[in-house]
Formats: structure tokens, sequence, C-alpha cells
């Protein structure tokens, strides 16, 4: 006997339909074997080569290249840094000579980096023909304080206290502030303007601690065009003032460059 809808059944297939439809409906089964999220990038590592376009009224070439390593997760990051550079230079229509040869190398650790405020040791190495330093080393100990961190800008400020000894080159020259301990302000700031071009800044004063008639100031004002994933463009302009410099044997206190050049990044 065929099945026959009466009326009184209607009804009360109707009223259960808004609650049967409200009911949750069945998730999809989940795959087998699910993809791993891919764990966070804990190093990187960026190589820079750069030259001068321009330099004042000499006429100075200027080569350069810069390697960084760093590792950084939520308990300690590790940062280092080998730069060297090398420039010649005709002044006052003389022969052309040798007068930039620079090497510097940093490590530094910093505890708890993520954090608003974290501490940090930091130990480096010089040697500058333009400066007159045979070497100069330093070590020392700091904090850091993250003033302002998003997706697309972060500043901070470091303080710091280390321990220095410069040997010039001439050791006829009398410099008596071979060893000496100095006080460290650093300001960074960097702002990425979209996913290509980004602005990096750091100044720091590093006076004396016992006299802050010595001391040096250093500022680098970077940007960067990414080109693709891994190829970037760079203009950079430093400058630095060393109060030292001259008594070493220098022939200014200051040296300042305008450099282009191609970063990689991985």
């Amino acid at each position: 006997m065929p099945w026959t809808l009466s009326l009184p059944r209607a009804g009360a297939l109707a009223l259960a339909f808004p609650f049967v439809a409200a009911l949750p409906g069945r998730a999809p089964a989940a795959p087998k074997n699910p993809a791993p999220a891919a764990p966070p990038k804990l190093w990187r590592a960026s190589a820079l080569a750069n030259a001068n376009v321009f330099f004042g009224n000499n006429q100075q070439q200027i080569i350069g290249v810069d390697g960084r390593l760093a590792r950084v997760d939520s308990s300690l990051g590790l940062a280092s840094e080998l730069q060297t550079q090398y420039g010649e230079a005709s002044v006052n229509d003389g022969p052309r000579s040798v007068t930039k040869r620079l090497w510097l190398a940093t490590l530094t650790a910093n505890v708890r980096p993520l954090a608003p405020v974290s501490s940090f040791v930091t130990t480096s190495f010089e040697s500058n023909l333009e400066k007159r330093i045979a070497s100069r080393y330093s070590l020392g100990a700091g904090a850091r304080w993250a003033i302002h961190q998003t997706k697309s800008t972060d500043a901070s400020l470091s303080l710091a206290l280390s321990a220095e000894r410069t040997n010039p080159m001439d050791s006829t020259v009398h410099f008596p502030d071979q060893r000496i301990a100095r006080l460290s302000w650093l300001a960074k700031f960097h702002h990425a303007f979209d996913d290509r071009l980004d602005l990096s800044h750091s100044t720091s004063w590093q006076p004396s601690a016992s006299d802050v008639s010595q001391f040096l100031v250093s500022s680098n004002t970077e940007f960067r065009y990414r080109m693709n994933g891994a190829v970037s463009l760079s203009m950079a302009f430093t400058d630095n003032y060393d109060s030292g410099a001259i008594e070493r044997g220098a022939r200014s206190y200051n040296d300042g460059q305008m450099l282009f050049g191609v970063a990689a990044g991985w």
C-alpha cells in the first residue's frame, strides 16, 4: 500500500523542519596526513656590496662589503657583522694613494630580545687606516628598550658600558687614552613603507666615562628597495666622528660617504 502524507503528519514534519535545519552539519573528514606547519625561521643572513659615486671635491673611489648573520628566538638573540671598505683618492691634485682601509667586526648576544626591555653583551674589533687605528678592541654590556614595535615600524634605545683599548698605527704618537671606559647611547629606527621599500637609521654617541670631551659619534641612514624576494638595491649615507683621530695622525676628525650597492638576503 503506497504511503500517503496526511495533514497531521505533514504539519508535524513542517514543525520539525526548522529544528532539523538548525542542527550543525557534519564536518568534513580531516585529511589523514595533514601538511606540517612551517617552522619559524630562526637564522637570517645577508651580504651587501657597495661603492661610492661622488665624494666631495676629491677624486675618491670606495668599495665595500658587509656581511651579517643573526639568530633570534624568544629567549636568545645572536647577531654578528663583518664590514670591510677600501678606498683610493687623489688629494690636492697629487698622485693616487690608499686613503681608506677598514675592518670592523661585531658580535652581540641579547637575552630575551623580543621583550620590551632586554639585556645584552657585545664585543667588537676595528682596524681603520683613515682614523689611524691599528686595532681597537671593545667589550661591554647594557640594556635595550623597545620604544615602539609594530608590523612595519621598530624603534629602540640602548645604553651600555664598555671597556676599550685603542692602538694607534704610529707608535711614536702621544696618545694617552689607549684604555678607557665608554658609555654608549644607541638609537635605532626601521620602517617598511610597503613590501619593497624600507628605511633604517641608527645614531650612536659614545663618550668616555671619565671625560665627555673624548667621544665617538656614528650615524647611518639606509634606504633599500627590494627587487625580488632575495635581491635589493641599497643607498646609504654614513658619517663618523672620532675626537681622538687627529691626535693619532688622521687628517680629519670626521669621515663620511654616500654608498650605492646591491644586497642579497636569505
